[in-house]
């Protein structure tokens, strides 16, 4: 699997891949959020390629599939699905729009399989979502694009080395640009949203061994900077790949404590704490 690459691993090396996304179910009354980058795709129509595609299908198919067979076959009928993507357009396509598009597909199809209602599939296409939109320095005002364009190339690694490191904040600041760890806490803000919608769906389905999982498609940056910032409170320098299709689960139980599993290691999330990623290290010191 192609991985983005800039040669600054943290000194624990940490790979977000499909294989790191849990096959958990969401338990009773719980939720699970899979937060997955996009597959892969031609970076010239910003389309998925016919192969990404066919990726996606499979790995959704494999993660939807291990999570039903956990539930008991009789409570099985209780499992929802929302799924929410990126809109973000590159050239003529929406990559995390189509790879959400080919989840719901799995989905449809293995809903059927299992004689789960269709209807639990809580949509036929992917919400758009603009808070896990790839970094917000390509629209509206461009001048800090333009800035690390002029310094490092359109697109290059040392672009997007620049850019993840925060390498020149000041003079993004000056430009009122959005940062890494800004991008973060937009992220975060959105999954904070998502976990008041879960709670509000399990308050309205009492009584119910209800399930519900959400499926958020977005970007390798928007991903690894929540990790790093939110999660495992790794320096925003060092890098964490993302392979296409790769992400994390976010699992939240019935009394609303969440958690995400990377490998051995599970992170505590505090799915309503408020303020950026900066003033939480200030007030954890």
């Amino acid at each position: 699997m192609k991985t983005e690459g800039f040669g600054n691993f943290p000194s624990k090396e940490i790979k977000l891949s499909s294989e790191t996304i849990e096959r958990t179910p969401p338990p009773e009354g719980g939720t699970v959020i899979i937060m997955q980058r996009h597959g892969n795709y031609d970076r010239e129509t910003g389309h998925l390629t016919t192969e990404g595609r066919a990726e996606t299908l499979e790995r959704s198919h494999e993660i939807i599939q291990e999570m039903i067979e956990k539930v008991p076959e009789d409570e099985r009928k209780y499992i929802s699905l929302l799924v929410v993507a990126s809109p973000t357009v590159k050239n003529e396509g929406q990559r995390s729009m189509e790879t959400a598009s080919a989840v719901i597909e799995t989905a449809q199809n293995i809903f059927e399989e299992y004689n789960i209602p269709k209807d639990n599939i809580m949509t036929e296409t992917p919400r758009p979502t603009q808070d896990i939109e790839e970094p917000r320095i390509f629209e509206g005002d461009t001048t800090y694009w333009k800035f690390l364009v002029e310094k490092y190339g359109k697109g290059t690694r040392e672009f997007w080395k620049a850019y993840e490191e925060d390498v020149h904040e000041e003079e993004r600041k000056k430009m009122g640009a959005e940062g890494p760890v800004d991008m973060s806490d937009r992220f975060a803000h959105f999954t904070n949203v998502l976990g008041r919608y879960a709670h509000l769906y399990h308050t309205n389905h009492r009584g119910e061994p209800s399930r519900l999982i959400i499926w958020s498609v977005s970007h390798y940056d928007t991903i690894t900077t929540y990790f790093k910032n939110h999660v495992a409170g790794i320096d925003q320098k060092e890098y964490v790949p993302v392979d296409y299709d790769g992400g994390v689960s976010l699992v939240i139980d019935s009394e609303d404590k969440a958690s995400i599993a990377v490998g051995e290691t599970t992170y505590p999330i505090e799915l309503t704490k408020r303020g950026t990623a900066l003033e939480r290290k200030t007030d954890n010191k």
